[in-house]
């Protein structure tokens, strides 16, 4: 157990202290996960007759790392703003794959889905998903040969796309977002669908916190950017996301989620602070290794 606990220290540590460097980078998105280490080395401790002292260092690690994450920055769904005027917007990374797409389309049609957006967005025509209940859509053309990490969001509406944009995301990838905006009442909403790079290697982390740091120019008084942004809420580039986080984050992670213990939520719909929120769900499986998220957000 000591040298459980020891590793712990060493793996806070690095977070802390180096948390903007890859691969460090990647152990902030672990926070909760080694807050409940620290609280089990705590327990294991006691029960298995270790010193106290042990006991306290787990117990200071798991205070360090509770320390550690950011205040919450999310705006609670609120059933009693359900009567009115508002819009339904699903997420969902279906991961290239025909099946999720098609499940995740079927889903959230079922759930009065008035405006889809679909990260890795399948080799497959958008007039041959759902013929007729979406006529409003908008995606970019797939991806030139060579970009190995390049991704394309689609999306589909029941309401009339105003002021459309695909826009590219940096390079090298160019990753192609959307944004267009739509009427809710008297209200224009400004709707933001993006992916940017996982952090897999340096270049790539890079580029994504670049991405992430385009969006706030892009951003106006009453908008919802909804993406796989590859960051959990406690990573330090989440700040840089524009707007409040559409529901709580602790319990409901988005991807590896048939995982329970390493599940995470890097899928987000974030919302400008005076929109309003009466529901948000995070969808069942549907065979992509990210699940749907869907926000009704009221203007």
């Amino acid at each position: 157990m000591p040298i459980l606990i020891g590793l712990l220290g060493a793996v806070t540590l690095a977070s802390l202290f180096m948390r903007a460097n890859w691969p460090f980078e990647l152990l902030n998105h672990f926070r909760p996960h080694m807050i409940v280490a620290g609280v089990i080395g705590v327990l294991a401790c006691l029960l298995l007759g270790e010193r106290w002292e042990w006991a306290a260092i787990a117990a200071g690690l798991a205070l360090v790392n509770y320390a550690a994450l950011p205040a919450p920055r999310w705006t609670k769904p609120e059933e009693r703003f359900a009567s009115t005027p508002g819009v339904t917007i699903v997420w969902a990374n279906v991961w290239h794959k025909q099946g999720p797409l098609e499940r995740t389309l079927a889903w959230a049609k079922t759930q009065g889905a008035d405006v889809i957006l679909i990260g890795e967005y399948a080799p497959s025509e958008a007039a041959d998903a759902l013929p007729g209940d979406y006529p409003h859509r908008l995606y970019p053309a797939p991806a030139p040969e060579g970009l190995k990490y390049a991704r394309r969001v689609a999306a589909f509406s029941r309401l009339p796309i105003e002021n459309s944009q695909i826009r590219q995301g940096p390079g090298p990838s160019l990753r192609p977002f959307v944004s267009f905006s739509v009427r809710v009442g008297d209200q224009s909403l400004d709707i933001i669908g993006t992916h940017p790079t996982p952090p897999t290697w340096p270049r790539l982390l890079r580029e994504r916190d670049r991405h992430i740091a385009t969006l706030a120019a892009l951003t106006n008084s009453l908008f919802v950017l909804a993406g796989d942004f590859n960051a959990t809420p406690w990573a330090p580039v989440f700040k840089s996301i524009p707007g409040r986080r559409v529901g709580g984050y602790l319990l409901a992670p988005t991807w590896f989620s048939n995982l329970p213990l390493l599940g995470l939520p890097i899928d987000h719909i974030m919302a400008s602070p005076t929109i309003k929120v009466s529901a948000y769900q995070v969808a069942r499986f549907t065979g992509s290794d990210h699940r749907a998220i869907l926000a009704r957000v009221h203007p």
